[in-house]
């Protein structure tokens, strides 16, 4: 089960997550964040919190490398458009298809890396054949 870590970036700074939480996949990572945004900022707001400072909070989302996978600003949570929210695991999806894209590329470029020095060495093979065994190139031959 993927492993997520959720980097909280206020107006100040960046509040690293040390822990992380295990999920399924992406998605639910992104929708039990959209509830403890919920849930931290009626604390906030409880606390004398300005909602106007509380909408550039965000959550960065990233994997067990530290990459950043996702980023979830509380105002797109706090939005009061319900279908901004709505749609938002959906565009998140298509993260999760490019980065399943992304890695099919680096396997395709990591064959074919293979596959030119594999081709460089019977290149470098076929010029030590052509020079011959001392290492001298032999003269080309006149017409």
């Amino acid at each position: 089960m993927p492993h997520y870590y959720f980097h909280l970036r206020t107006p100040d700074e960046l509040e690293w997550d040390n822990e992380g939480v295990s999920f399924g996949s992406l998605d639910d990572a992104y929708l039990d964040v959209c509830h403890a945004i919920s849930r931290i900022a009626s604390d906030l707001i409880q606390s004398g919190g300005q909602r106007a400072r509380i909408l550039r909070y965000a959550f960065e989302i990233a994997d067990v490398g530290g990459g950043l996978l996702m980023d979830v600003p509380f105002s797109e949570v706090l939005d009061e458009d319900p279908e901004r929210f709505r749609h938002a695991p959906a565009r998140h999806g298509s993260a999760e298809a490019e980065i399943a894209r992304t890695r099919r590329l680096i396997a395709a470029l990591n064959e074919q890396r293979a596959a030119l020095a594999a081709t460089l060495c019977v290149t470098q093979e076929l010029l030590d054949r052509l020079r011959g065994r001392d290492g001298r190139a032999r003269p080309t031959p006149r017409a």
